[in-house]
C-alpha cells in the first residue's frame, strides 16, 4: 500500500512476505465451512489443498493489494485489490513458481473455482465501475469467529476507501454475510444462482463516498 495510506492501518497488521503461508492458513481455516470450497473439493474439505490454493492466489495478487491481518498472530484475514490493480506478468508468475503452487493446490480444485468465477465476474461486470476495487477475502479462523477480530479490518477499509475515493464490490456465497456486510454500507444489488455447484451468489456494492 502507499505510504501516504499506511497510518490508516496502524491498527493491523499488514502482511510480510514471509506471512504469505500462515496467512492461506487462516483463509483456508475460516472458509472452511463454505459450500463453495466444499464444492471445489468435491464433497469433503481439504485443508492441505486449499491452503495451497490460498498460497497461490496470494502470490498472484497485484503488488498493490492489501493484505492485513488483525495482528502477527493472523486470527482474521482481509484482502482488498484496489481499481485499476494490475495482474503480474506471465514471467514474474513463472518466477514465483505459479505452475507448481497450482498443482499443489489440486487442478481439479482449481478448475472447479475457476468455472465458478468465470460465472461470479460476468456478475461483478454488472456492478462494478472503473472506481470499484474488490474485496477479495475476508475470513477469520474458526474458533475465533463471533469475537470480533475481522471487525478492525473491515473499519480500516472502510476508512481507506473514504480516503481514497473508492467503492468496493464484492460477492459472497453464505446469505448470512449479507447482513454482515450490510453493518458497513455495502448493499445487496443481486442474488445470482451459480451452476456450478448450484450456489447461490449475493453481489454487494458500496459506492464511493462522494
Amino acid at each position: 500500500m502507499s505510504v501516504n495510506h499506511a497510518s490508516l492501518f496502524k491498527d493491523c497488521y499488514v502482511m510480510q512476505r514471509g506471512d504469505i503461508q500462515r496467512f492461506a492458513d487462516t483463509l483456508a481455516d475460516g472458509f472452511s465451512q463454505y459450500e463453495l470450497f466444499k464444492y471445489a473439493c468435491c464433497g469433503k474439505y481439504d485443508h492441505r489443498k486449499m491452503s495451497h490454493f490460498w498460497v497461490f492466489n496470494i502470490v498472484l495478487n497485484s503488488p498493490d493489494a492489501i493484505c492485513i491481518a488483525d495482528s502477527k498472530e493472523v486470527n482474521s484475514v482481509l484482502i482488498y485489490i484496489p481499481p485499476r490493480s494490475k495482474e503480474p506478468g506471465l514471467l514474474s508468475s513463472l518466477k514465483a513458481g505459479v505452475v507448481k503452487m497450482a498443482f499443489k493446490a489440486g487442478l481439479r480444485h482449481s478448475i472447479r473455482l475457476s468455472r465458478f468465477d468465470a460465472e461470479a465476474q460476468k456478475v461483478a461486470k454488472r456492478y462494478r465501475t472503473v472506481d470499484d476495487g474488490y474485496l477479495f477475502a475476508f475470513a477469520t479462523r474458526l474458533d475465533k469467529q463471533g469475537q470480533n477480530y475481522g471487525k478492525p479490518l473491515m473499519k480500516a477499509l472502510l476508512r481507506y476507501l473514504d480516503a481514497t475515493g473508492q467503492g468496493c464490490y464484492l460477492e459472497t456465497v453464505k446469505p448470512e454475510n449479507v447482513r454482515l456486510y450490510e453493518q458497513f454500507s455495502f448493499r445487496l444489488k443481486e442474488e445470482f444462482e451459480i451452476k456450478q455447484g448450484n450456489l447461490t451468489l449475493y453481489a454487494m456494492h458500496r459506492p464511493k463516498s462522494k
